[in-house]
């Protein structure tokens, strides 16, 4: 057991557990939110064309889509990723896309990614979201 107050934040930053528990733990998280429903594609690997798990938040479908990179990225990286799996929200019903990341987003950047598509749910839970919940 660490004695660092800040165990959390630091494990999530430095992220070397794979694709696979990044989506689970994702999945955990929006659970514990109150998502239903939660139907996970591929987390063990496969091709799920940005959509690693599809659900539903207040009844209404949701697709979540999960970034968990070693380190901190610069925002273009982040942004970009964010955009490759938003394009999968076309291909489904779903009417909310929540992006969960171990990213620090700023309170700008988090603007920016939810003003890409004006009039869609955008749901980010990003790093210091991610710490407030799991601690």
């Amino acid at each position: 057991m660490s004695d660092r107050w800040d165990e959390t934040w630091h494990r999530l930053l430095t992220w070397t557990n794979g694709q696979a528990p990044s989506e689970r733990l994702s999945a955990q998280v929006l659970i514990s939110e109150g998502y239903k429903g939660l139907d996970p594609s591929h987390p063990l690997g496969g091709r799920d064309g940005g959509k690693d798990a599809l659900c539903q938040n207040n009844g209404e479908p949701a697709l979540m889509a999960v970034y968990f990179p070693k380190g901190q990225k610069k925002f273009t990286t982040i942004k970009s990723k964010f955009r490759r799996d938003f394009k999968a929200l076309s291909r489904t019903a779903a009417t909310e896309f929540v992006f969960v990341t171990n990213q620090q987003l700023s309170l700008g950047e988090r603007d920016a990614l939810r003003s890409i598509e004006p009039g869609t749910t955008i749901s980010l839970y990003h790093l210091e979201r991610l710490v407030s919940i799991l601690d």
